[in-house]
Parts: C-alpha cells; sequence; structure tokens
C-alpha cells in the first residue's frame, strides 16, 4: 500500500510540474498552444449549436431555467480533472459562470432548431407551455494519465426535466452525456472539444424535448 501511495504521489508531481498547475489552476504558460491569449484572465465562450436535422415545428412555448451544479463547477473558471477525481481549472474563465452560460446557450440553440415559436429564460414573463430543468452532473476535460504530453477529453453529462406549466409536474426525464477527446494538448483543441461536446448535447436535448408527440398542456 506504501509504495502504491508513493506512485500516486509521484504522478501527481509530475501532472503539476509538467501541466504547471499553480493553486488549483492550470497554466496557460504550460500549454504552447496558448499564446494567442495576450493578458489573464483569459475569458472565453462557447457558440451554440446552429445545424439540426429537420423536423416538424411544435405548438407551444418553452422557458429554460438555470442549470444547477455542484459547487465545483459553479462558478467562470474552467474545470480540469486530473488522475482519479482530483479537480483543478485552467487558467481561463467562461465568460459568465458555466450554468448560465449553458442556459443561454440552450436557448439560442432552440432559437437556431426553428421548431419552437417561443423560448426564453425562465422568468422571463414569457407564458410558456413547459420550462427545460437541467442538472450538469459533469462539465469538465478530464486527464485520464497525469501526465504532460496526456490529451484530454472533454465530458459533458446533463440530466434533464420536461416540466408542465403551470402545475410544475415533471412530464419526462432523460439524462445525457458526450465525450469528446481534444485533437491536442493545447488549450484551443480543449476548448474545441468543449464546444462539439456542448453541439452535440443541444442537439439530443432539443430533439428529446421537441419531439413531435409533445402537445401544449402536458400530453406526448
Amino acid at each position: 500500500m506504501r509504495g502504491a501511495h508513493k506512485g500516486a504521489m509521484s504522478r501527481r508531481r509530475l501532472l503539476a510540474r509538467g501541466m504547471g498547475v499553480m493553486g488549483g489552476g492550470l497554466a496557460l504558460g504550460a500549454l504552447p498552444a496558448c499564446s494567442v491569449f495576450d493578458s489573464p484572465p483569459h475569458v472565453v465562450r462557447l457558440t451554440a449549436a446552429r445545424e439540426f436535422s429537420p423536423a416538424p415545428p411544435v405548438g407551444w412555448q418553452l422557458l429554460v431555467g438555470v442549470p444547477t451544479t455542484t459547487s465545483v463547477l459553479n462558478t467562470t473558471r474552467i474545470a480540469l480533472s486530473r488522475l482519479e477525481g482530483d479537480f483543478g481549472y485552467f487558467d481561463a474563465e467562461w465568460q459568465d459562470p458555466m450554468p448560465e452560460m449553458v442556459q443561454g446557450l440552450l436557448i439560442e440553440s432552440f432559437e437556431y432548431s426553428g421548431r419552437v415559436p417561443g423560448v426564453a429564460r425562465e422568468g422571463s414573463g414569457l407564458r410558456a407551455d413547459y420550462v427545460l430543468l437541467t442538472d450538469i452532473r459533469d462539465f469538465q476535460a478530464e486527464y485520464p494519465h497525469a501526465t504532460v504530453d496526456d490529451v484530454p477529453t472533454v465530458h459533458v453529462r446533463v440530466q434533464c426535466k420536461m416540466v408542465t406549466l403551470p402545475r410544475r409536474t415533471i412530464q419526462e426525464s432523460q439524462g445525457f452525456e458526450i465525450r469528446v477527446p481534444a485533437k491536442s494538448t493545447g488549450f484551443p483543441a480543449v476548448l474545441a472539444a468543449y464546444d462539439e461536446a456542448f453541439h452535440t448535447l443541444a442537439r439530443q436535448v432539443a430533439e428529446w424535448a421537441l419531439q413531435p408527440g409533445r402537445r401544449a398542456g402536458g400530453g406526448v
């Protein structure tokens, strides 16, 4: 057991030295492709999904709630996971706290789908038939081997609920999980993997939420 403990500690030291982990964050100076940023904090954002399979529009309106998540992910800091659940952060930030960013991007994605006549943030005053509630359980780049040349995989896992209004009863619940490997170790490649993962998530959520059989008033 003592030898295994020393091995785990040495892997942590290797990751910290090789990847520039300082104070719980991943220093961009250790990522060769990150020199495109000028000065910290490096603020970035994801983009909404724009391409959807053709499908008929629905006859009801939708609200999107602010996602719930863990305290580790409820921040503007961009999360990474190294070793067995050891969390840290890149030396970069989302434009908004991650849950609010995802809420806004989901709304944009629903708008780009062209299938829902009205979609807005919960609390906006829109008279809607449903509210989409989401719980974000994973939203991080995972480094499984803890080495300097480790290429991460972006892992996104979300549980969604379609809640009828005004009764606020759960009509249906569905989980979604996406993993997208980055194409290299550089931060721009990691950000591109985040973008691809979110686009896949948004398309899957939209197809599920806007299924043709779902009716105004809570019927499916």
